[in-house]
């Protein structure tokens, strides 16, 4: 099958799941709160991108842990904890390889 430029334009026309603003927002404020977090001047002396690596590897455990809590399937098509856990997982591993 031949793909065309119509098809193609038809295909972003698709409108989204009603779930991926609600998780896109949720996603952004833990990123935001955890980098907030990151930056506090604490008497430990990790600094920022250690701090950073730490939270977002602890939010990703917890955002697998509301999913269980909350029994969401792991394959649907509207987003969901299980992909911001992903998300959060993806961030403390690059983070990890540049530390």
């Amino acid at each position: 099958m031949k793909l065309s430029w119509q098809n193609t334009r038809v295909w972003l026309k698709r409108p989204l799941d009603p779930s991926v603003p609600v998780v896109a927002r949720r996603f952004g404020v833990r990123l935001l709160i955890v980098s907030l977090f990151a930056a506090l001047p604490l008497s430990h002396g990790w600094g920022f991108a250690t701090m950073f690596v730490a939270l977002t590897g602890f939010n990703a455990l917890t955002c697998l842990f509301t999913a269980q809590l909350l029994r969401e399937k792991l394959n649907t098509g509207a987003l969901n904890h299980y992909d911001e856990a992903l998300g959060m997982a993806a961030l403390c591993l690059i983070g990890r390889l540049f530390i």
